[in-house]
């Protein structure tokens, strides 16, 4: 039989498939239940900065009245540095202790803020790597690309030199220069990319004429866009390329690995179809290497980016029809 094991953040996985962070992995007992059911990791909910600063919100306004504002803020900052989400850290302890996956933290970020600290709290805590969700949405236009690029710089080089633990940077498909901006993450201590993320797209109910949303699932074929940049990056970069968003069955997950992905993120087809389709993506992908004839990831990872010509044909994917004689 197949041998599907990976490494993925110099951590060793039984097999590629990773829950991403969702309420899946709210709590120890899901993160139990996706390894039972065959994850080979798992990434925690995405604990928000946000989240650090107001936890203790409660505890900074009964002093507000008696302190001054400016020690105020300091408070503030320091206990949340301190501290932390207690619940958090207390998923992260019982999550890690109860599997024998890799249990990876998840922090969504925008700043260098008092949370950096925290990280160091998650790896005491035993999280096996932290993955960094970061997301910046550039809405002054005297803001140059650089400096918003420098803003996911500063944030990463901060955490690698607070922890240990490696490092994955979560990215979203809307950047500038992605190779330039994935090259320097690199340079600043990332250990690891996952491409990409899955934003919140706000709605407008237009009846109450107020502003609505929310996170919908994944469609398969938004698997499309990871991999062109999985196939671009993963030959350059020299560290693990996690794919994700719509990976939804074993085929998408062994485009993934063909273009060089070392893992992959599954979360919308666990909802679809519960945690048990994890059983499913790990026998579809033992067939397929049954089939033909490789007996462990590496013999075929990263095969179609071998050929010179792949480069350019995932760069200039929308002319194919010119190769192939697609209208």
């Amino acid at each position: 039989m197949a041998n599907l094991g990976t490494t993925y953040l110099g951590l060793e996985l039984d097999n590629p498939f990773i829950v991403g962070s969702s309420s899946l992995t709210r709590t120890p007992e899901g993160v139990v239940k996706c390894a039972e059911a065959g994850a080979g990791a798992v990434v925690l909910k995405s604990l928000f900065e946000e989240q650090i600063r107001f936890e203790y919100a409660a505890t900074t306004e009964a002093l507000a009245d008696s302190v001054h504002p400016e020690a105020l803020d300091y408070l503030e900052a320091d206990i949340a540095r301190r501290y932390g989400p207690r619940n958090y850290l207390e998923v992260v302890r019982e999550a890690s202790k109860a599997v024998s996956i890799p249990v990876i933290a998840s922090v969504n970020c925008t700043s260098t803020h008092s949370w950096i600290e925290f990280a160091k709290q998650l790896e005491a805590a035993g999280a096996a790597a932290l993955e960094l969700n970061i997301y910046v949405l550039p809405t002054d236009p005297d803001q140059k690309s650089g400096q918003v690029d420098q803003i996911y710089l500063d944030i990463v080089s901060t955490v690698t030199e607070r922890v240990s633990m490696p490092v994955a940077v979560k990215l979203a498909p809307y950047i500038t220069n992605l190779t330039r901006l994935a090259t320097k993450l690199v340079a600043s201590g990332a250990k690891g990319l996952v491409l990409f993320n899955r934003l919140f797209s706000p709605d407008i109910d237009v009846e109450k004429e107020t502003v609505s949303g929310g996170i919908s699932l994944s469609h398969p074929d938004e698997h499309r866009t990871a991999l062109r940049w999985v196939a671009l990056l993963s030959e350059t970069l020299g560290v693990d390329i996690c794919g994700s968003r719509g990976i939804h069955d074993a085929e998408a997950a062994v485009k993934m690995l063909l273009a060089g992905a070392s893992a992959v993120q599954v979360t919308s087809v666990l909802y679809k179809s519960r945690r048990s389709h994890l059983g499913t993506l790990v026998a579809d992908l033992t067939t397929w290497m049954d089939e033909h004839g490789y007996e462990d990831l590496e013999t075929f990872r990263g095969n179609l980016t071998e050929d010179p010509r792949s480069a350019e044909l995932f760069q200039r994917a929308q002319y194919i029809k010119a190769f192939v004689g697609v209208e």
